[in-house]
């Protein structure tokens, strides 16, 4: 059996690593790879065997709380123990950087692998696509620079981590997609639109669970803006949200496991978390 060595994914590689994930249907993009190498430049990772690149994983880490994702490995190589060296060398990475709770979103065929590697089972997430025209909603209005740190401090509270840079970035990257719901001065909820490709990934999507007329708003207001099909995945225990995603007509595709490495700590509160910011986000 070959080895199979791990290293840092780089620039030259992107294009190799659209095709590996476009095998699966993920529909990742340069800027995409773009965005994962901005947040966490050295946590994103390429596995070679017998002189070929054959599998990657990415990480982002927020303080002491991380999510890994994008694990895949090339089909001719599968049952070959790629995928466990890449989430061995992922983990290492992350020990040393002296991470408390590592998270992750798995494809549920796919769950006992992980609990091998250490990870525990917290709750089931639920990916919704559709397409609606979506509407014009009071209070919702686009995200501005100053409202960053009120959106942080939100987003925070639901989330379990700061993502201050995650949302700086969405920000500059997708302007017309950058929602908030403006309450008399108070942010109450944000929703940011991945564009691309023709259609529109939905989240970081957080609001107050207390507000549900302003997430369903915020929605609202989204489906307008993007004006394509949409996705977006909501944690099992947002049962408002799964209401809000039904209403539009939306229909579930997957599910997926919210599972845990390490500490229980920095979980947030998912009864806020809409949309996710994408599985190897958060």
């Amino acid at each position: 059996m070959a080895e199979v060595q791990v290293r840092r994914l780089t620039a030259a590689d992107v294009p190799w690593a659209i095709a590996l994930t476009d095998t699966e249907s993920w529909g990742y993009t340069a800027r995409d790879f773009e965005r994962l190498l901005y947040l966490e430049p050295e946590g994103v990772f390429l596995a070679e065997a017998d002189g070929a690149r054959v599998g990657i994983t990415a990480c982002t880490t927020y303080g002491r709380l991380a999510y890994i994702g994008a694990v895949i490995v090339d089909a001719r190589w599968r049952g070959k123990h790629v995928g466990d060296t890449l989430m061995r060398a992922c983990l290492a990475f992350l020990d040393g950087r002296g991470i408390a709770s590592a998270r992750l979103n798995a494809y549920l065929n796919v769950i006992p692998f992980y609990e091998r590697l250490g990870f525990r089972q917290e709750f089931l997430n639920y990916r919704y696509s559709g397409q609606s025209e979506g509407r014009a909603a009071p209070g919702v209005r686009l995200a501005r620079t100053d409202d960053l740190a009120a959106m942080a401090e939100l987003d925070r509270r639901f989330f379990g981590a700061d993502r201050t840079r995650l949302l700086r970035r969405l920000l500059d990257e997708f302007s017309a997609t950058s929602l908030v719901f403006d309450d008399k001065g108070e942010v109450v909820g944000h929703a940011f639109g991945n564009t691309g490709g023709g259609s529109c990934e939905i989240g970081p999507f957080v609001c107050d669970p207390a507000r549900p007329t302003a997430a369903a708003a915020l929605l609202d207001a989204m489906l307008a803006a993007a004006n394509a099909p949409s996705s977006f995945t909501i944690p099992a225990p947002n049962a408002k949200g799964l209401e809000i995603a039904t209403h539009v007509g939306f229909r579930e595709t997957f599910r997926t496991m919210r599972m845990v490495r390490g500490s229980h700590d920095f979980g947030g509160d998912p009864r806020g978390v809409f949309g996710l910011a994408g599985l190897e986000k958060g």
